[in-house]
């Protein structure tokens, strides 16, 4: 279940940039609007896409399915979010990043009946207890349909050395411009001097 802006720390807020969202506007009452102004029904048609709105009013309005560490020339990293068992394996089960690697997140989630405006993710990364990160990724705004949306982060490298080595944990929280808390999960990562084939090598 989402969770409101009150569940949220305020030292885990995202910056405020002084932009304001504007008001919320019913799926069904953008679809009626204007339905004469041709580029503003192109608009809407690529924002709504295949829209269905008789969906289950108990669904989540955004459910996240998940998220993917895309690395060149190997296999994707799945961490699966659609459901609380997978969630709750992951601290459990960190996954391996070779130090100066660059990589990926790629993100699939799912949009229902209304508007998602300004979605966004917050992630912290934490070593041996000391917060080390914190990083806020502007995703969007996508309109409700039946396909799933798919977001693909800016690229990023894996710090190196000997200081960077060890065991990392994360927790990302993604949130909409109401500051209404989608999902909240934690992970784990190791980053090694080698992949782990490598070291069996030796």
């Amino acid at each position: 279940m989402a969770q409101k802006p009150k569940d949220i720390p305020l030292d885990e807020r995202p910056d405020d940039d002084g932009f304001k969202a504007p008001p919320k506007v019913a799926t069904t009452e953008l679809i009626d609007k204007d339905k004469d102004d041709e580029s503003l029904n192109k608009w809407k048609s690529s924002l709504l896409g295949n829209v269905k709105l008789d969906e289950d009013p108990n669904l989540p309005h955004v459910s996240i399915m998940e998220l993917r560490v895309l690395i060149p020339g190997r296999d994707d990293i799945v961490l699966h979010l659609d459901k609380k068992e997978e969630i709750e394996k992951l601290p459990k089960n960190p996954f391996v990043l070779k130090e100066g690697t660059s990589y990926r997140f790629q993100l699939r989630f799912k949009v229902r009946r209304e508007i998602v405006v300004g979605l966004k993710s917050m992630t912290f990364v934490y070593k041996k207890g000391i917060r080390v990160d914190k990083s806020e990724q502007m995703i969007g705004s996508y309109g409700p349909q039946q396909d799933l949306h798919s977001f693909t982060y800016p690229e990023d490298t894996a710090p190196t050395g000997m200081l960077a080595r060890g065991h990392y944990k994360a927790k990302s929280r993604f949130i909409d411009d109401d500051l209404t808390n989608h999902l909240e999960f934690r992970y784990t990562f190791d980053i090694r001097k080698k992949w782990p084939e490598e070291e069996k090598k030796k």
